[in-house]
């Protein structure tokens, strides 16, 4: 039991050090990039197409974030990875109006704490996506976030991660990849909604062994929250046709949730290590504990920067 265990301790921070990896890469490219910017111009780079560079930006970061993990952890045998099979109607149908539970209030979470820490601070409060996207036709939103994010994050946080982990059990796959996934968006206003569709997406792909479900909620999820998001922002009937829309839908799957709670299932693993103690193996490891303070680093730079 002891050497099972340091075995699991192993795996879980291995893949908390290919996440490191992954952000280090992206950092270390967001550094070069500033270099270049000021090396260049700003208005020389963006004369060429803010919406080219955000997009090329974009892709380089998962590509060389993503070059960066999968040779740290492409040792790790696959094992137990989900069977592929076709999922019933109703498990797509809960499971979407609880990720519009969990995206609502994740938001408004992040919001809530965000705007005490801008209290505190004495600042105004700043969305750094919307930061992002301000000023971005919807082509560029719609290739960058409703395309190019779902499919590339699915690959990186859902897929490579859980392949991997599954013999541990469902539950320590699907926590382990939500909190990973959270905590690389980089900010407390996408962690707690991040965490929790990665929680659900996680679900979803144990279910079904078909990562293109999971790319396509993340698809609705992110067109929702930017290109339809943006479109209504103008008109008062259509934001308030959008707020019925959220609002309502967090409602039926607050309910959906407690409803459909004794209809879960989650493979035990091959070598189960959830229950008393599950923490410190999943976390309490070199490889996690780095990524988390790589991740905490992060949060703070995004804030003051």
């Amino acid at each position: 039991m002891v050497e099972e265990t340091k075995g699991a301790k192993k795996v879980f921070g291995r893949i908390g050090l290919g996440y490191t990896g992954f952000l280090s890469a992206s950092i270390v490219l967001q550094i070069v990039l500033r270099i270049v910017i000021q090396v260049v111009g700003q208005k020389e780079i963006f004369n060429l197409s803010r919406g080219w560079y955000l997009f090329s930006v974009s892709l380089a970061n998962y590509a060389a974030g993503g070059l960066v993990l999968f040779l740290i952890i492409k040792n790790l045998p696959v094992t137990h990875k989900p069977v592929s099979r076709k999922p019933e109607k109703m498990l797509l149908i809960y499971s979407f109006f609880i990720c519009i539970s969990a995206l609502v209030a994740g938001n408004l979470a992040g919001q809530l704490l965000m705007s005490l820490i801008s209290a505190l601070e004495g600042k105004p409060m700043m969305n750094p996506v919307a930061e992002v996207l301000k000023g971005l036709n919807t082509g560029t939103i719609f290739a960058i976030m409703v395309v190019m994010a779902p499919v590339c994050e699915e690959v990186l946080f859902r897929k490579l991660i859980i392949d991997r982990i599954r013999r541990y059990g469902d539950k320590a796959a699907i926590l382990v990849s939500a909190i990973i996934f959270g905590l690389c968006h980089g900010n407390f206003y996408q962690f707690f909604y991040a965490f929790g569709i990665g929680l659900v997406f996680g679900y979803i792909y144990t279910r079904t062994g078909r990562i293109r479900y999971t790319i396509g909620f993340h698809m609705i999820i992110n067109f929702l929250g930017s290109v339809a998001a943006i479109y209504i922002q103008n008109s008062i009937p259509l934001a308030a046709v959008y707020a019925l829309f959220l609002y309502g839908s967090m409602i039926a799957g607050i309910v959906l949730f407690f409803v459909t709670r004794d209809k879960w299932i989650f493979w035990q693993g091959e070598e189960s290590v959830w229950g008393s103690g599950a923490g410190k193996i999943l976390f309490l490891n070199v490889g996690m504990i780095l990524f988390f303070v790589l991740s905490a680093i992060s949060f703070v730079v995004a804030e003051f920067s």
